[in-house]
């Protein structure tokens, strides 16, 4: 039986939360994505990157990971990782809402882990610390043609709210959607995310 944690990103998890993202773009993005800006992908860049970001992470921003395990003896592997907080100034300005909005920046699972309820439990913990935070209205980003992860959304509550805006990768101009939730504010107070564990 697998068994699957989400708590708080640590430094240690990083090398793998690279692995997840690159893995997952060239997966769920083959296809919609040009193969040239797939192929360049590069985890070795990525990670000073990524060390910056959790080192600068804001106070109102959530940076969680999920591990899974097949068994007791199994070591734990970051399977998925979820970025989320204040509702960004540029989403605020495509989008022409105001402020006062919480986000989910990104949620990537690793393919291997696909289906086994990974996403769901980063989506619902991403969602309960935004509500925790005071955000009443939620949204994201999704790309219009990435129907695998809309039905997914649509799935937790998701609709698309008629924003959407142009992402403009390696020479190819995407289709993004907004996609909004209203959460109870405060519903996720009594939910605690455990904090990163020693030596992983």
């Amino acid at each position: 039986m697998r068994t699957l944690t989400v708590r708080t990103a640590a430094e240690n998890d990083l090398a793998q939360v690279v692995r997840v993202r690159v893995d997952s773009w060239r997966a769920a993005y083959a296809g919609l994505v040009p193969p040239a800006y797939l192929d360049g992908l590069d985890p070795g860049a990525a990670l000073p990157r990524m060390k910056e970001y959790l080192a600068a992470l804001p106070d109102r921003d959530h940076f969680l990971v999920v591990e899974a395990a097949l068994g007791a003896e199994d070591s734990a592997q970051v399977v998925g990782f979820v970025l989320a907080g204040p509702e960004r100034p540029s989403v605020e300005v495509a989008g022409g809402r105001r402020g006062g909005f919480g986000e989910v920046y990104a949620l990537y699972v690793h393919p291997d882990a696909w289906f086994t309820g990974a996403g769901a439990g980063l989506l619902a913990a991403a969602t309960e610390a935004l509500a925790a935070d005071g955000y009443a209205e939620l949204t994201l980003w999704v790309l219009e043609e990435n129907h695998q992860a809309r039905r997914f959304y649509e799935r937790h509550g998701w609709r698309p709210d008629g924003g959407r805006t142009d992402l403009q990768l390696a020479g190819a101009v995407l289709q993004e959607l907004r996609y909004s939730l209203t959460v109870s504010v405060g519903a996720g107070a009594g939910v605690s995310v455990p904090q990163p564990r020693a030596g992983v």
